[in-house]
């Protein structure tokens, strides 16, 4: 794995406005956001896979479609390739940062045109940014997606696949430009546990082979020992805490990051230490002072709902905002 940046994300932000129109600014009422993502920062290298973890809302998804500039993003900066993605708007530009920032959907039911074959799927990217017969590039992807033997599949249609099989055409698709940044946003939720491995395998030989970078989302922190290299823990659009796989998901430090791995189910763990935490998650709306984690945190000081948690690190590569470890 190279240690230069393939992508580096600075201090990303997407707010989304609850301004509710007219009446609102004549009245003169100060303006409210939902901030999804606020202040988000990692940095992906060559062939390195970053798991982004945290419960269903914290911002995950918005984060991956953001970074690809699905969601024009509200603040930061998106550098790829040396280059900050996020002020460039002329489409030349755009459409070659498309071809080598790529995604795969969480469900590919929908991510899939149900009145294209899946040749026709999977060509399409390709004709879009390569010239000349696409028939080449379109087997490789299918043969590396693992969709064997290639014409057993080229003339069928979304509906007489499985849910497996389409999350595969849906990856042949992504891969069939050759990116260099993969974004897989819950890309095995929808799958059966018992297909789940093979397509996990695939990331991971994405990473490995072809020297991909991948930023995997997920909620499923058993598939994230499988597959990443780092992980990192978002709370409320933030991320609270970051470092290598192992030590994440065995030793976590954050008191929110102890709370999700002491929830994650584990064979034979009956005497496993449970956290306990108190309410449920913040109106994101309305985002507490300090640190945003402090009204449920077991752990909490009189600092932490005051000022906001810097990150500091704790490691040669592990770092966590926490007044814990100021």
């Amino acid at each position: 794995m190279s240690t230069e940046a393939v992508i580096d994300v600075r201090d990303l932000q997407k707010w989304y406005s609850l301004n509710q129109g007219f009446l609102s600014s004549i009245l003169g009422r100060e303006e409210r956001h939902l901030k999804a993502v606020d202040g988000v920062s990692f940095a992906l290298g060559r062939g390195e896979v970053l798991g982004l973890a945290g419960e269903s809302g914290c911002g995950k998804s918005t984060t991956g479609m953001t970074v690809l500039q699905l969601h024009q993003p509200t603040g930061g900066e998106i550098v790829f390739e040396g280059r900050n993605m996020a002020s460039v708007r002329d489409s030349a530009s755009m459409k070659e940062f498309r071809r080598k920032a790529q995604i795969v959907f969480q469900n590919p039911y929908e991510s899939l045109n149900p009145r294209f074959t899946v040749e026709q799927s999977v060509q399409e990217p390709v004709t879009i940014h390569f010239a000349g017969d696409p028939t080449e590039r379109v087997i490789v992807a299918m043969e590396r997606a693992g969709l064997v033997p290639v014409e057993n599949f080229l003339s069928r249609y979304p509906h007489q696949l499985s849910g497996g099989q389409l999350q595969r055409i849906a990856i042949a698709r992504a891969i069939s430009v050759e990116p260099r940044f993969l974004v897989a946003d819950e890309p095995v939720s929808m799958l059966d546990v018992s297909i789940r491995a093979g397509i996990l395998n695939l990331f991971k030989r994405f990473a490995d082979e072809l020297g991909m970078s991948i930023l995997y989302i997920s909620h499923d922190l058993s598939t994230m020992r499988h597959v990443c290299t780092r992980v990192a823990i978002m709370y409320l659009g933030r991320i609270v805490e970051v470092g290598p796989a192992d030590e994440i998901l065995d030793r976590p430090q954050h008191p929110y990051a102890q709370a999700l791995m002491a929830a994650a189910p584990v064979m034979g763990a009956r005497n496993r230490k449970r956290v306990q935490l108190q309410g449920a998650v913040p109106n994101p709306i309305d985002v507490p002072g300090g640190c945003s984690f402090h009204p449920r945190c077991p752990k909490a000081i009189s600092a932490c709902n005051k000022v906001a948690p810097e990150f500091r690190a704790i490691g040669a590569r592990r770092s966590v905002a926490c007044h814990l470890y100021a």
